[in-house]
């Protein structure tokens, strides 16, 4: 189920059309408070607090009572969860539980002073955490910290035009105060308390599945108002742990928008983006809100080794965040996807400091998202928090629009997540002259003791050294170095090794199971014991000892590697080559494989001109080494990269990088394909999707982000039904394996197929609300009270039958003579008299029905019971006159309403008339005197979106209405009409014919049918979207059709049966590919292509209205779908003709009839003997 937008709504309805910007929360000037931005992603391997490089001041002094205070001790083990993926936030989180379960009071400010004193002044001996003097925490300036709802409400009614969100979602800036935020929030919750299940017993979390976006914001605070929690999915989860989590917590709904889920069973994806802003909204207050949950949402981790662990998130665990950030009013960047705790932390706590979060555009494209960012940087964002890397990407798009870039407006730069080079912080100091720069470290190992570390640089600090000294915050915790063998180093003869943390040997933490269950035989495992018991973590970074509890990172201990007995620092090797090379190489890294071969990736800087072959590229490298003194080592092999793989974090996809690595030598021949011009579009974010499932499923990261040929990438049969697979998982989307193969198959083109088969937006969207039209029409007098019994008419004395003189209608003519034998037929039709109705119904006859004995019948027999009705099916009583109205209600025994007026551009208003009021006063005829079968001529266009069914779709009432055009939206109006009339006891059937082809004899055909214009127009411009393509027809002959009708009309069965559909998969259907296969055969030379190249070309032809027949494809794609017909087949089992040969048949016929171009090489089939004189038959009589 897909609960989206409706028709005419606007993308964004909570975004204001036109509004002026509001003021800046805070004025730059009163900016004196020291504040730390809060870092992100569950999934970092660095990450950080903060220190000055020098002695102490008294603002460092209450910096550190803080981040002491947020990292302290447990009292208790802390829950079995994985502590593999933390973030700087989740520190306090980690080592915090809220409150009430709290048994040890934070450390005291003398304490944490002195743990802020040099390295040189601290003492050896440590106190044990267990010894030392407990303090009541100090007050927290900012008040009392409250649920995010109440901070939403207060501020809300008492600071209703307070800035809250300012997106960039739309290209542009456009704010949003707390009154509009709390009347959009307030908006959903109403709509998701109305859903199915809400209340269920259990259900108690709502997933979300989205980017960096204010939808994403509001649907939070309109969940927190319901007193449920979020669970913030990953948006590269896979789909298996995706499902799992979903089962894990119950989840029966997830919120989306710019990014949708794959299919996850038995759950509705909802874009509560959508939902409209309700007329009569409440001032902000708790009494509307149901009672709030403390615990607002379920955190997780990575999932890097199967599926996520999750835990419960109280807001209060933020709390100390907002002491870090600590500037009221602040303004807070996010940049980073809701699944990492620092996106929800960093909402949490400018909602306490009645500040602002900004949302840059949700763009895939790595560089135009950057772009955004930078706009915000531009607009005077005050605090924001990144990974180095792409810190790094931000500062060099900037420069190339503004070599001299300065952003004097930020006040806050945090730098986590990844190794930070000097180089990067220095750039940064450059661009950002009045900001502070803090830079956190805190490994994902060291998150479990609150072993964190930092280093600060105000804005008062213009020079940045070259070495980056972090200084541990935390007392109880010392740092300890590791050998390359896992034995402790005596610090008194080295200052080198990789880096640990270790706590006192009575801690709590020991019992913790990461701990317990330790390899007590891998010396450098994350977790495990000194000797004398003490529990201890192992970083694998490589550092050097300045003090006691004072370091710089050299780098991972995997990235020091030995050569030829020397050991080379690659990511030294990283920080020369930008050093010496800055206007040539963008980006750069070297990788070990697990052949211990050196692989060198890079970035060329766009626009430098820079092209050499590999092996130049290594010679360079190596000499710049030589000059620079490195011990002399091989360069095996680079490789040339568009641009570095980041992952939701914003940290470089270290992952896919070794992959390039290992694979370089194999990668040459995938840079061939061009790249993928990535943009904020449904296609091209979903070619961008499926390229990645690709490169995943063949181990080929080349190819990711490229639109190579599937079929020539190295895929075979196994593999591409695992893309087919990914694709239907992913995209909820069934494509069959030998269309991925097919050849020259793209990402692009298989894109264009999902696109077009997900868009669920009707091409002609209904103007009304046509479920509200619907029960305003009911005419509740429509019923069987007073009525003498029914009794079906097996013999029927008169039939009286609307639409005869339309295509269908001059068939049914024959067929319901023929089948009652006995029976009158009164034809309603437009005439000035009832001579001149007959005189319609029988040339109408003679043009269509060309079958000698047909002709026979009609002048022998059928003339003398036809009866005209002259009327309109618009007015009141068909505009029949009383008595006439009178004689029909007593005459007749049966009613086939087939009459309707047929335009596909036509909307709903315009085709009402005829279409809906003709049905609700054939339904009153149906019960006026006594009960009469209603037989309804309608049409499978009434069910909506029907080429999105993976199954045939059933004979039933559909209540959705997301019907494309006015025809299908009259006819489903009409539709309910009868549903309603046949709940108060009404006799009455619904029959649903497909495409109504020409017959079988002769193939006379409707040259208005939308199917025989596109094939005209595909002639025309000599190129169909036929090739690689997964649209079917699904077509009956017309007289097959009229055979049909007139079975069920004569069967009592069909009353229970109720609704009809006379197509079924197995008979009705024709490719579009073979369509076009006889259009060829018959000699109109056409050439195949796919839909997204037959697009462009027809976007390309200056000659050629496009406005005409892409509206036409966009049909066929629509009435692609599958039909079970088992009430069909049990009155009239006798399947329809082949569709093949119908459909030469009608080709012949519509050239013989000179609808189509004479044929360049026509071929034997085209007969013209066979034919009698015919003409063009369209609905409207236009020739």
């Amino acid at each position: 189920m897909q609960f989206g937008k409706q028709p005419g709504q606007r993308r964004f309805p909570w975004l204001p059309r036109r509004q002026k910007a509001l003021p800046h929360p805070f004025p730059s000037s009163s900016l004196s408070r020291f504040a730390l931005s809060a870092p992100s992603s569950l999934s970092c391997p660095h990450l950080a607090l903060a220190s000055t490089p020098s002695s102490p001041s008294p603002r460092l002094s209450a910096m550190l009572r803080a981040i002491s205070c947020c990292f302290g001790g447990f009292t208790d083990p802390v829950d079995d969860r994985d502590v593999s993926q933390q973030t700087p936030i989740s520190l306090y989180q980690q080592t915090h539980p809220p409150a009430a379960q709290q048994s040890q009071p934070p450390v005291s400010e003398q304490t944490q002073d002195v743990v802020a004193q040099s390295a040189d002044t601290q003492t050896q001996t440590q106190t044990p955490v267990s010894q030392q003097p407990k303090f009541p925490p100090p007050p927290d300036p900012f008040g009392p910290w409250l649920h995010p709802v109440e901070c939403l409400i207060n501020t809300a009614r008492d600071e209703p035009d307070a800035l809250l969100i300012n997106t960039y979602e739309n290209g542009t800036s456009e704010r949003l105060s707390y009154l509009q935020v709390w009347k959009q929030a307030y908006s959903i919750a109403q709509a998701l308390k109305a859903l199915p299940g809400w209340n269920d017993d259990g259900h108690e979390a709502i997933g979300t599945f989205c980017e960096a976006e204010s939808s994403w914001a509001i649907g939070s605070l309109a969940v927190w108002m319901l007193g449920k929690k979020t669970l913030n999915l990953a948006l590269n989860l896979p789909p298996a742990a995706r499902g799992a989590l979903c089962e894990r917590h119950a989840i029966k709904y997830i919120l989306h928008h710019y990014t949708k889920p794959g299919r996850t069973e038995g759950v509705t994806l909802i874009d509560a983006a959508t939902f409209p802003v309700l007329d009569s909204i409440p001032s902000p207050s708790l009494d509307v809100c149901e009672p709030l949950d403390e615990f607002v949402a379920y955190l997780g981790t990575s999932g890097t080794t199967g599926i996520p662990k999750t835990y419960a998130y109280s807001h209060k665990s933020t709390r100390m965040a907002r002491t870090l950030i600590g500037i009221p009013c602040c303004s807070s960047a996010i940049c980073q996807s809701p699944s990492f705790s620092a996106t929800l932390g960093s909402l949490l706590c400018n909602l306490n400091l009645k500040g602002s979060v900004w949302f840059p555009e949700p763009i895939p494209n790595t560089v135009d998202k950057v772009k955004s960012i930078i706009k915000m940087f531009d607009d005077g964002v005050w605090n924001v928090y990144m990974t180095p890397s792409f810190m790094k990407m931000v500062i060099s798009v900037a420069q190339t629009q503004n070599p001299k870039v300065k952003w004097n407006e930020m006040r806050k730069i945090g730098l986590g997540s990844e190794l930070v080079p000097p180089s990067i912080v220095q750039n940064v100091r450059r661009v950002f002259p009045k900001a502070d720069i803090q830079i956190f470290y805190a490994s994902s190992e060291s998150v479990l003791l609150g072993a964190a570390s930092f280093l600060n640089y105000p804005a008062s600090v213009t020079m940045i050294p070259d070495k980056l000294v972090y200084r541990l915050a935390k007392p109880g915790v010392r740092c300890i170095l590791f050998d390359e063998e896992g034995n402790i180093v005596d610090q008194k003869v080295s200052k080198s090794g990789v880096l640990g943390f270790a706590v006192d040997k009575d801690h709590p933490i020991k019992d913790h199971p990461s701990f317990v269950s330790a390899n007590p035989n891998d010396k450098l495992a994350s977790f495990g014991f000194l000797e004398d018991g003490s529990p201890r973590v192992c970083t694998m970074d490589w550092v050097e000892m300045v003090g006691e509890k004072e370091f710089t990172v050299v780098g991972r201990f995997d990235q020091k590697i030995k050569v030829n007995g020397v050991y080379v620092d690659l990511n030294a090797l990283e920080e020369l080559v930008y050093k010496h090379m800055p206007d040539t190489i963008k980006d750069c890294t070297f990788v070990q494989t697990s052949e211990k071969e050196i692989v060198m990736l890079y970035v060329v800087r766009k626009g430098s001109g820079f092209k050499v072959t590999p092996s130049e590229m290594i010679r360079r490298t190596e000499e710049l080494f030589t000059l620079e003194n490195v011990a002399k080592f091989p360069i095996h092999n680079v490789f040339e990269l568009y641009q570095f793989p980041f992952n939701d974090s914003g940290k470089r996809d270290l992952k896919k990088l070794r992959r390039f690595a290992e694979h370089a030598k194999y990668f040459g021949e995938s840079v061939i394909y061009p790249t993928l011009d990535i943009v904020n579009t449904p296609l091209s974010r979903t070619a961008a999707k499926i390229s990645t499932l690709g490169s995943q499923i063949i181990d080929n990261p080349a190819l990711d982000g490229r639109n190579y040929y599937i079929g020539g990438v190295g895929f075979d049969s196994l593999s591409v039904g695992r893309l087919a697979l990914a694709i239907k998982d992913e995209l909820d989307v069934e494509i069959s394996p030998m269309i991925l193969l097919s050849n020259g198959m793209t990402p692009l083109d298989v894109a264009q197929l999902v696109v077009d088969i997900l868009d669920d937006k009707p091409m002609i969207p209904p103007t009304v609300h046509l479920a509200a039209e619907a029960a305003k029409l009911d005419d509740a007098s429509v019923t069987t009270e007073g009525l003498p019994p029914f009794v079906y008419p097996k013999d029927p004395r008169g039939i009286v039958l609307t639409g005869a003189t339309g295509f269908l209608g001059a068939f049914l003519v024959f067929e319901l003579a023929h089948k009652f034998p006995r029976a009158k037929i009164y034809c309603l039709v437009r005439a000035k008299d009832e001579q001149e109705a007959v005189e319609r119904i029988i040339s109408t006859a003679q043009k269509l029905v060309l079958d000698p004995s047909q002709r026979a019948f009609l002048d022998h027999n059928l003339k003398s019971r036809l009866v005209g009705l002259c009327g309109n099916l618009s007015k009141n009583k068909w505009g029949l006159s009383d008595e006439r109205w009178k004689e029909i209600s007593e005459e007749t025994d049966m009613i086939v309403h087939n009459g309707a007026e047929v335009h596909w551009l036509f909307d709903y208003d315009r085709l009402k008339g005829p279409n809906v009021l003709g049905t609700a006063t054939a339904l009153r005829l149906a019960t006026t005197h006594h009960l009469k079968p209603l037989h309804y001529i309608s049409t499978i266009g009434t069910i909506p979106m029907a080429k999105k069914a993976d199954k045939p779709l059933e004979e039933k009432i559909y209540s959705a209405w997301n019907i494309s055009g006015g025809y299908g939206q009259t006819k489903w109006v009409s539709e309910q009409l009868v549903n309603k009339a046949r709940s108060r006891g009404v006799p009455v059937t619904i029959i649903r014919p497909a495409v109504i082809a020409g017959d079988s004899q002769y193939g006379v055909s409707n040259s208005d049918d939308y199917i025989w214009r596109y094939v005209k127009g595909c002639i025309q411009l000599g190129v169909a979207p036929s090739y690689a393509t997964l649209v079917t027809m699904t077509m009956d002959p017309v007289d097959h059709v009229a055979k049909v009708v007139a079975e069920i009309a004569g069967s009592e069965e069909s009353l229970s049966k109720f609704v009809f559909h006379i197509s079924d998969s197995e008979h009705s259907v024709l490719s579009e590919t073979k369509l076009f296969e006889i259009v060829n055969a018959f000699g109109w030379p056409v050439l195949f292509e796919t839909r997204e190249k037959f697009k462009y070309i027809l976007s390309t032809n200056p000659l050629f209205d496009q406005n005409a027949l892409s509206p036409l494809m966009h049909m066929m794609m629509d009435m692609s779908f599958k039909l079970d017909n088992a009430n069909t087949r049990s009155i009239y089992p006798t399947p329809c003709p082949s569709t093949v040969l119908i459909a030469k048949k009608c080709l012949s016929y519509l050239n013989h009839a000179h609808f189509l171009p004479n044929p360049i090489q026509p071929s034997s089939e085209l007969k013209d003997d066979e034919y009698p004189e015919v003409s063009i038959f369209t609905r409207t009589g236009r020739n």
